[in-house]
């Protein structure tokens, strides 16, 4: 995966929709500068959302970086290798418990509007 800048972003959903042909994907997501690259719009099949700014309670994301973060800042690691031996298991952790997981991140109003939705 190239850097975490526009144009590796551009690479990730170029390929993330490769991966995807026969469906129409929405990406819901933050300003982040690697975010607004004019081209990404213009991929077929695949709408951007851009939250507004400021509004980390719109992204649900943002709990769950959270939860991960509680358990893996303030410590040293004796190489990046234990640092990311320790980040995959907490997000694992996280995705073996789906309920937990979806109590963490489900705001209820989130989901009325996907009932509204579907």
């Amino acid at each position: 995966m190239p850097a975490m800048d526009s144009e590796g972003t551009l690479v990730f959903l170029q390929e993330f929709k490769k991966q995807h042909p026969d469906k129409h994907v929405v990406v819901v997501w933050d300003n982040a500068p690697c975010h607004r690259r004019k081209d990404m719009s213009k991929i077929e099949g695949l709408t951007l959302i851009h939250l507004p700014s400021y509004s980390p309670e719109l992204n649900s994301a943002e709990r769950f970086f959270e939860e991960i973060r509680r358990e893996t800042t303030n410590r040293v690691f004796e190489s990046i290798e234990k640092q990311e031996d320790l980040i995959t298991k907490a997000i694992k952790k996280w995705g073996d418990d789906t309920k937990r997981l979806k109590q963490l991140i489900g705001y209820e109003w989130i989901k009325r509007q996907w009932e509204v939705v579907n």
